[in-house]
């Protein structure tokens, strides 16, 4: 499963405050149907798995039409964690796909972030719907709010799990936005020994909201996987606390580039990642940070902004994406890859839930150069740095308070 002459990835740096290292997702998800979650329990270290197969599906075009087909294909289980899935076109068309399947018998379970999907009377609606058609569905609501520990605590995540044998992890909500390209976005589909490590952050943040999962249904949840050769994989989830994997491996990831570095990010506010990303340019590592060249976000863009000079100095190529560029991502040295939910500001890196996976494979690298960086500068333009002195003056004023946008 590992390639010759690599090693594991570093776990010296795990916080003690983890639960213990996940060896058999099986038997974690037994013990957590059989007492009560708590948010403390969603604390997954995860050892390395492996991929038997990963691809990368850019542009809601191409990873929705698969992933509505292996929906449609699930015998036993569909389960989504998803932050924003709102009524629209694409909703509507994932709606009926999950309905049909409650209907045929298979178990629907949908997790929901309140403030991402679960909104307005619109949204009620869509949800009381797919209620009443046999979906299970659980929202993950702001609880006591007014307390700083419980401050920006939203569900971020957007993942898919079908018969416990396919999984995708990637940036995009079920939204009308990413299928019509006015957000530019992508997925990772994966099938192996790692899917159960995504099986069980699903089960055990279904569990922690009141969900029921049948004991008996743990072996379809968990099916044995293929004894085949695949890549190195690893799911990284941050949950609330001071246990946070994917922050971390960021970090290792960033600090680790030896020739090339891509980042791949809409929201490039949080300092010390910033830093990092212009030391990697400085030891002469080739970095290219994806950027929107205009963000949806304009606090957010102006913070970014604010440390383009200094990136640009660095040797960092800023490329900026014509369209409202979403994908979260990193490729190191075209052998590493990860992908998922966080973005590189404060609170998508410190409070709140997210989801990435990690995979070592040089031909998953080279996959994503030639389906998403290449036709990304093809159509982007270079960035530049902040010009005038109100467009500096309005940057500086966001990169100071970049921490609380």
């Amino acid at each position: 499963m590992r390639p010759p002459g690599t090693v594991p990835w570093d776990t010296r740096e795990v916080p003690t405050t983890a639960a213990d290292r996940v060896s058999i997702p099986t038997d974690t998800a037994r013990r957590l149907l059989e007492r009560p979650v708590h948010r403390s329990d969603l604390a997954f270290a995860f050892g390395e798995a492996s991929a038997s197969t990963s691809a990368v599906h850019v542009g809601g075009k191409a990873f929705y039409p698969p992933m509505l087909a292996d929906i449609a294909a699930a015998e036993s289980s569909i389960h989504i964690n998803q932050y924003g899935f709102r009524p629209g076109t694409i909703g509507e068309r994932f709606a009926q796909a999950l309905l049909a399947k409650a209907s045929a018998g298979v178990s629907v379970r949908l997790v929901v972030d309140g403030s991402g999907s679960y909104r307005g009377r619109s949204g009620r609606e869509f949800y009381e719907r797919l209620r009443s058609g046999g979906v299970e569905v659980r929202v993950v609501r702001a609880t006591r709010p007014w307390e700083p520990s419980n401050l920006g605590h939203f569900d971020h995540r957007k993942f898919v799990v079908v018969d416990g044998s396919v999984g995708w992890v990637g940036g995009g909500g079920i939204e009308d936005h990413f299928e019509d390209g006015r957000f530019h976005d992508l997925f990772l589909r994966l099938t192996g020994p790692v899917v159960s490590q995504l099986q069980l952050v699903f089960i055990a943040s279904f569990r922690w909201l009141g969900g029921e999962v049948p004991a008996s249904s743990l072996d379809s949840l968990f099916p044995e996987h293929e004894d085949a050769p695949g890549s190195p994989a690893q799911v990284l989830h941050n949950a609330p606390g001071p246990y946070r994997p994917i922050t971390v491996a960021i970090g290792e990831l960033l600090d680790g580039a030896r020739e090339t570095l891509d980042v791949i990010n809409p929201y490039v506010t949080d300092k010390a990642m910033i830093r990092r990303i212009e030391g990697a340019a400085r030891r002469g590592v080739r970095v290219r940070l994806f950027v929107p060249a205009k963000a949806n976000n304009g606090a957010c863009a102006a913070a970014q902004l604010s440390h383009h000079a200094s990136l640009l100095d660095a040797g960092v190529r800023i490329i900026g994406h014509p369209v409202m560029l979403h994908a979260k991502a990193f490729v190191r040295d075209r052998e590493e890859v990860l992908i998922g939910t966080c973005n590189l500001d404060a609170w998508s890196l410190k409070r709140f839930f997210e989801i990435d996976v990690r995979v070592r494979s040089a031909v998953l690298a080279a996959s994503f150069d030639e389906r998403f960086a290449v036709p990304a500068e093809e159509a982007s333009t270079e960035g530049r740095a902040a010009a005038g002195v109100r467009e500096r003056l309005s940057c500086a004023f966001f990169g100071a308070i970049s921490p609380l946008l």
